[in-house]
């Protein structure tokens, strides 16, 4: 008996896909818009997506902050993982991405739990600390500008 790992060939990874990855109509739709954007390989992947959602739905999160939202669809995975008077606080800096987020987050009927901020996120994280939000978070997201990352994490 062989105790090989099987690899993971390109019809292997579809098959994966095929059974795992739960895409409905909002998130499909987000995704092809996604998909025609210059920056397209911001976006996470519906396996991320998933994997968020899992999360938060485990941790039983109330309050969700995320720094980096590009077009929307991880805040539209986490988002759907909260009870009916969850939030999330959405960090990014681009009206321009964060407008395609805003029409699919309104598509979902999911857009009266998100709270967009648009500004550099150190700047958000800061007013939320002084605003007494320090430990209220159940749930953080960071995945925006690498190098800011150190400056995120500590806020």
């Amino acid at each position: 008996m062989s105790h090989e790992p099987t690899p993971l060939t390109p019809a292997l990874y579809e098959y994966i896909r095929g059974v795992s990855v739960r895409d409905d109509e909002a998130l499909r739709a987000l995704r092809d818009e996604t998909a025609h954007h210059p920056r397209r390989s911001m976006q996470v992947s519906a396996e991320e997506g998933q994997f968020l959602f899992v999360l938060a739905k485990l941790v039983n999160a109330k309050r969700i902050l995320e720094v980096g939202t590009f077009t929307g669809y991880s805040a539209l995975c986490l988002a759907r993982a909260l009870p009916p008077d969850g939030s999330i606080v959405c960090c990014d800096v681009s009206e321009e991405y964060t407008a395609i987020a805003r029409k699919h987050w309104k598509s979902a009927g999911i857009d009266h739990r998100i709270d967009l901020r648009l500004a550099p996120a150190v700047e958000t994280l800061d007013a939320l600390l002084a605003d007494g939000r320090a430990g209220t978070f159940d749930l953080a997201f960071i995945d925006a500008d690498k190098h800011n990352y150190d400056a995120y994490y500590e806020r």
